[in-house]
């Protein structure tokens, strides 16, 4: 009987630690009720989550689409495309969260902090963010804003 479980077990240990990693976020996600509506494609591209988020048109306007990097090694990348491009962003994966610091080409700072559920299906990022030096966020007295809570299941 023991040699039946434990390379169950083992199979059971490995499919949780490989849903910890940051591969553990790659396919298409859906925001859950109470999140702005959209949906966000994660793919990894060597030590890199890239997302595509799509954000539904508001009054019969086109859909948003913006392309975002996110490391997991610790590195730092540059964005090149939209309105993230010219933005550098630093991040490290320890266990089920992704952390991440993006600086703006405007000087606008980001933290994101993504948790990956045990079971995968679910992630959630707290955002927040800080201003460029100088400026002010309208309505925020230059304050920033967050943390913002967002929420995804897995399609």
């Amino acid at each position: 009987m023991k040699k039946v479980i434990y390379p169950a077990l083992l199979l059971a240990a490995a499919g949780i630690l490989l849903a910890a990693g940051p591969e553990g976020f790659v396919g298409s996600w859906k925001s859950d009720p109470g999140t702005p509506t959209m949906t966000r494609d994660l793919a990894f591209d060597g030590k890199v989550v890239v997302m595509t988020e799509h954000i539904p048109g508001r009054n019969g306007g086109p859909e948003t689409i913006m392309i975002r990097k996110y490391p997991t090694d610790g590195s730092t990348v540059t964005m090149d495309k939209g309105y993230w491009a010219g933005s550098t962003a630093t991040g490290k994966m320890e266990g089920n969260v992704l952390t991440v610091d993006t600086t703006q080409a405007n000087g606008t700072k980001w933290h994101d902090v993504w948790t990956l559920s045990e079971d995968g299906k679910h992630y959630t990022d707290e955002m927040s963010s800080t201003p460029a030096p100088g400026s002010a966020q309208a309505g925020r007295k230059g304050k920033g804003g967050g943390p913002n809570h967002f929420s995804y299941t897995k399609e």
